[in-house]
């Protein structure tokens, strides 16, 4: 029921010729016979009552009228508004999530909302209980506070416990500083436990995107950056439908790797970026969506070898089918490559495999250039002007801009702008695209040597 390929980037290494490095790709798609097999949905939505979300939503149609300064919740304001507040917009993102043609009748939702505390204001399925679960989301305006997340996600730990064979997900929106960060990591690990993924959506300028990035790595999530609230019921419709196709769930990969091999590092690469964590045995992989292929990638280190053909590690595979209640395995599969003194042959790369690691050097890159900007502003631009031209090599024409536009301010006023910053970190982990093949050939991308001679790394 699931089909799984495997590629390395070099079929042949040198010989002789040191310590190497090798990247495998695992390319993975539901059969057809899982791919019709929907699972129950069963929807965690964790929302940020603090007070600060009771300030405008950004991109919303907002008139402010001044006003003498006002201290509330530890901020100054200096006038107030007319129009929509980040609660107004979460709070409709919600009701039309619980409304969506995707949710069936039998699908679970629960409501947590968090500030100094948290509470879980309706839980139930979505046909029988909706009138319940409207209410809860009306009752979101009576709280308001600090930002306890870590309390929010641990609700969201309880409430996803029942139904094993659902697809779980939360959907986490924040717009602050969380003061117990420790917290959020923990209960994001239990939520990995649940194999319940972390959809981490920052609003504004002031939450943590490292912290949301690491919660999202942990439990195999992905992030977004808000610019523009009004886009938020467009996403929670989006993570719905993509809960909805997790038909295969619980993937996880046995490797055994012949001696002076080392599994170096893991990540799902496309639909988003994820790493994962490689001391696990078995390596966990998450969930496999119906419709399109997910990839990861493994990063090998290899001894030094002669001239011959050696196998380097044999992977197998196990996985679950939710709506079935079935799991599978796929047999042992051998990763085997050839070492040769040919030097043309092996100069060979394969430009698929490349494409999404080079997506993850973009990643990298954009951190690095955030960093740098705090204190040398002139290596972060030629480390911008690299990832860029990366991702315009790529086609990732949504990324290329964010990162001119990081760029432009760069050379303007000598720093990146904390919104930009969010932007191009978060961005770089959900805007990955899709290696076709041949489009971008391995000489158009930098090498390894070139990207930490640019970067200073």
């Amino acid at each position: 029921m699931l089909q799984l390929s495997i590629k390395p980037h070099r079929t042949y290494l040198r010989a002789n010729a040191g310590p190497q490095k090798l990247f495998v790709m695992l390319k993975m798609l539901p059969s057809t016979e899982a791919a019709g097999a929907r699972p129950n949905v069963n929807l965690a939505v964790v929302m940020d009552t603090s007070g600060s979300m009771r300030e405008p939503a950004p991109g919303a149609d907002i008139r402010v009228i001044p006003t003498d300064p006002v201290v509330v919740d530890g901020k100054t304001y200096n006038g107030t508004f007319e129009g929509s507040t980040k609660l107004d917009v979460a709070m409709e993102a919600a009701r039309r999530l619980i409304d969506s043609q995707s949710l069936q009748p039998s699908d679970t939702v629960a409501l947590i909302q968090f500030e100094d505390n948290s509470t879980v204001v309706a839980r139930g399925q979505a046909g029988r209980d909706r009138t319940a679960l409207a209410e809860g989301i009306e009752s979101l305006t009576q709280y308001s506070g600090g930002t306890q997340m870590g309390k929010g996600l641990r609700n969201a730990v309880t409430v996803l416990r029942e139904e094993d064979d659902a697809a779980r997900k939360v959907l986490l929106l924040t717009d602050g500083l969380a003061v117990d960060e420790a917290e959020c990591r923990a209960a994001a690990g239990a939520l990995a436990e649940l194999r319940a993924p972390i959809v981490a959506l920052g609003v504004g300028e002031e939450y943590n995107e490292d912290l949301l990035t690491e919660i999202c790595n942990l439990s195999l999530g992905r992030p977004y950056d808000l610019r523009d609230m009004t886009n938020l019921p467009q996403v929670f419709e989006a993570e719905l439908g993509s809960t909805a196709s997790q038909v295969i769930s619980d993937v996880r990969v046995t490797l055994r790797m012949v001696r002076g091999v080392r599994l170096a590092s893991a990540m799902r690469a496309y639909p988003s970026l994820a790493d994962m964590d490689v001391s696990r045995d078995p390596l966990a992989l998450g969930s496999i969506e119906a419709g399109d292929h997910t990839v990861f990638i493994l990063e090998f280190d290899l001894p030094e070898r002669p001239s011959l053909r050696a196998r380097l590690a044999q992977l197998g595979t196990t996985y679950q089918v939710p709506a079935q209640q079935y799991r599978g395995e796929i047999p042992p599969q051998d990763l085997t490559v050839e070492f040769t003194d040919d030097e043309a042959l092996a100069a060979q790369v394969d430009p698929e495999v490349m494409g999404y690691v080079q997506q993850r050097n973009v990643d990298n890159l954009v951190r690095q250039a955030t960093e740098q900007a705090k204190h040398n502003p002139e290596q972060a631009g030629k480390t911008l002007q690299l990832a860029r031209s990366m991702t315009q090599r790529l086609g990732n024409s949504g990324m290329t801009m964010a990162l001119g536009k990081a760029e432009e301010e760069l050379k303007s006023t000598g720093t990146i702008a904390v919104g930009t910053s969010k932007t191009i970190k978060l961005g770089s982990r959900t805007q990955t695209m899709k290696v076709s093949g041949p489009e971008v050939t391995p000489e158009e991308l930098p090498s390894e040597e070139e990207i930490r001679r640019v970067t200073g790394a």
